[in-house]
């Protein structure tokens, strides 16, 4: 009896554990016009199939939702990046 416990005991840990797996992404690197490479979060990269213009200098937090790329594309003001999801 107390070795089926144990087993299950285990197998329930294993099962709930195996869910919260984290993959590590590292920081995305992209190169503004003037030359400049900006680093983007793996967190605030946007999904795939959408984009998002990137200010270099606001902070993660404080950046444009990600949108249509080909809509935003055409209004990426000097010195922001279009980052590709």
């Amino acid at each position: 009896m107390m070795r089926s416990l144990t087993t299950v005991t285990l197998l329930a840990a294993a099962l709930l554990l195996g869910g919260c797996a984290v993959t590590y992404r590292p920081a995305t690197t992209v190169r503004t016009q003037a030359g400049n490479d900006v680093h983007i979060p793996p967190g605030h990269l946007p999904p795939p199939g959408m984009c998002r213009i990137w200010y270099p200098d606001r902070p993660p937090g404080h950046q444009p939702p990600p949108g249509d790329c080909a809509e935003l594309q055409r209004r990426v003001p000097e010195g922001a990046v279009l980052v590709h999801g």
